[in-house]
């Protein structure tokens, strides 16, 4: 089954709209995002810095966040010398979901746990929205 997924990011560049390619219908959330990240990197192989801010933008999570502002800058990596690992890629986005940095909606309705069974619908897109915090709330 060929599944459409969407990222979303407020006010910036996001990963492209990728499709995936999955075995049935029925299926994880854990297996999905490792099926989208994945692809998400193979389609920006060659644009290692491009590659890598915008994987950033989308999984970067809150305690990443904090880290950083604590040597008193938040930035992300300028330049990637080399394709990111896929591997490594879909282990930081579990860990983004589980983190509550990005939502992740199948049909509509959002998803909460990593070993959630979902099943997806032809023509019904995925969609994972970054969830940024509002200033002062």
């Amino acid at each position: 089954m060929r599944v459409e997924v969407r990222s979303r990011v407020p006010g910036g560049e996001r990963l492209p709209d990728v499709l995936i390619e999955l075995a049935r219908e029925r299926t994880t959330v854990r297996e999905l995002i490792r099926a989208a990240v994945a692809e998400q990197v193979r389609a920006w192989r060659g644009d290692h810095s491009r590659c890598r801010a915008m994987l950033d933008r989308q999984y970067l999570t809150d305690a990443e966040v904090r880290a950083q502002a604590a040597t008193g800058v938040v930035r992300l990596p300028g330049r990637a010398e080399a394709d990111p690992d896929p591997d490594a890629e879909v282990a930081r986005a579990w860990r983004a979901f589980e983190a509550g940095a990005f939502a992740l909606f199948v049909n509509g309705v959002q998803a909460d746990a990593l070993d959630e069974e979902i099943v997806l619908r032809l023509g019904e897109p995925v969609v994972f929205v970054r969830l940024t915090a509002l200033v002062g709330g």
